[in-house]
């Protein structure tokens, strides 16, 4: 495959432990209202090294790509992906002995190429210590242990430079390999290189993209005759702000669209079975990729606070019925908060509901609406919680003034700032 230059210009266009929860409405002054395997997986230590058996030169590649930033839960393999992987293993295509033929999973980073970790081969055929294929009694167990074995390698994987750059990690893993299958382990939020979401935003078309991707060279022989598998696509961590529900159809929609065009006579497949919300492993700074209607930040103390804003809330005047598109964006938050009590059990969880301050309003209407509303996320994180095995969860407090204190500006109610005003943080 020849060399590709890609990388330069910037597109323009759970066990849970018992926790307190805090909730409370909030009205202005004004009167406006990890480290370690990821769960579930097995123990590096429990998995013995392979047979030294050299490594094929033919057989079935599957290289799989985790990009491991800090924005992003720690990379895992889905039931699809580890399929994938045995069916490779099963494979017939064998011969016994050193450097025999058979099925390899190269593990990459999408920043091994600019000195990253360098990429693991590790072998998926079962053989026995002689190096001859097992087709007996332990072949099931063997294969086992090597998806197991690729599996720790991937949760492994952890950035080690700033920023995303997912096109040319694409093609730094790919490159010297004949077409095989790709298995991508990332969100999807490309800050770097060729492809920044931060330039692109939400709102471009997403075969516009593909054409001026296509016309500074980044797609040409990116992938003939490869089938891709993305899996994580959306999922965040960290100070990235969750995804909402359109937002990450766009996501996905951007890189459908860059795969199709990229790997003609290949094929192009998105896993939308969530990863395991481990949080990352200790990894280089990622910027975030702003998300409308949701805030995230995370304090010198490690807490982190979302901000969901009206436009994701949705709730009507005077309710504290969530919207759908709100609940989709809890569930999210709701899990990454089980794998935060996983590691510290103690962690207080609270909640503050804030509204704007209508003429027509009162003090005490606009307390009890930012009670109702911090209530309805109270209540929808709990029964959450309680499903991923948390016990009953306390709720207590009062809220803090919002800022600005009041949506009145120059005489008259102003409706872009009370947008601002109605709110609820999530602080955990």
């Amino acid at each position: 495959m020849p060399e590709r230059i890609r990388r330069s210009a910037l597109f323009l266009v759970g066990t849970l432990g018992s926790v307190s929860l805090l909730i409370g409405g909030c009205v202005s002054a004004g009167g406006s209202t990890a480290t370690g395997p990821a769960a579930g997986s097995t123990a590096a230590s429990a998995v013995p090294p392979p047979p030294d058996c050299g490594q094929p030169a033919e057989g079935d590649t599957i290289v799989v790509l985790a990009s491991g930033t800090a924005t992003e839960p720690r990379p895992s393999l889905t039931p699809q992906a580890e399929q994938v992987l045995r069916d490779a293993a099963e494979s017939g295509d064998v011969s016994d002995g050193r450097n025999g033929r058979g099925s390899v999973a190269v593990v990459t980073s999408a920043d091994t190429g600019t000195g990253g970790q360098p990429a693991e081969v590790l072998p998926l055929t079962p053989r026995r210590a002689n190096c001859e294929v097992e087709h007996g009694f332990q072949r099931d167990n063997l294969i086992d242990t090597n998806i197991a074995r690729v599996r720790n390698a991937v949760a492994g994987r952890a950035a080690v430079r700033p920023g995303l750059d997912l096109l040319a990690g694409i093609d730094d893993a790919v490159r010297g390999y004949s077409p095989g299958t790709l298995i991508v382990v990332s969100n999807g939020l490309s800050t770097a290189g060729g492809f920044d979401l931060r330039q692109v935003g939400w709102n471009a078309d997403p075969a516009d993209l593909v054409t001026q991707l296509a016309q500074r060279g980044l797609l040409q022989d990116l992938l003939p005759g490869w089938h891709v598998l993305f899996t994580g696509l959306g999922a965040t961590a960290g100070a990235q702000p969750p995804l909402t529900k359109p937002v990450r159809d766009t996501l996905v929609g951007y890189w459908t669209a860059i795969c199709t065009a990229a790997a003609p006579g290949g094929s192009c497949d998105v896993d939308a079975r969530p990863l395991d919300p481990s949080p990352p492993v200790a990894t280089a700074d990622t910027p975030v990729v702003d998300v409308p209607g949701i805030d995230s930040a995370t304090g010198p103390d490690g807490r982190t606070t979302v901000t969901l804003f009206d436009a994701v809330t949705g709730f009507a005047p005077d309710s504290a019925v969530l919207s759908a598109d709100a609940q989709d964006v809890l569930r999210g938050i709701s899990a990454r908060i089980a794998a935060e009590l996983a590691a510290q059990p103690d962690t207080t969880i609270t909640i503050r509901g804030y509204v704007a301050d209508p003429p027509d309003s009162t003090p005490a209407g606009r307390q009890q609406t930012a009670d109702e509303r911090a209530g309805a996320v109270q209540a929808f994180l709990t029964d959450q919680l309680r499903a991923a095995g948390s016990p009953p969860i306390d709720a207590a407090g009062a809220g803090t003034p919002p800022q600005p204190p009041t949506a009145i500006v120059n005489g008259a109610f102003d409706d872009a700032t009370a947008a601002q005003m109605r709110k609820v943080t999530i602080t955990y």
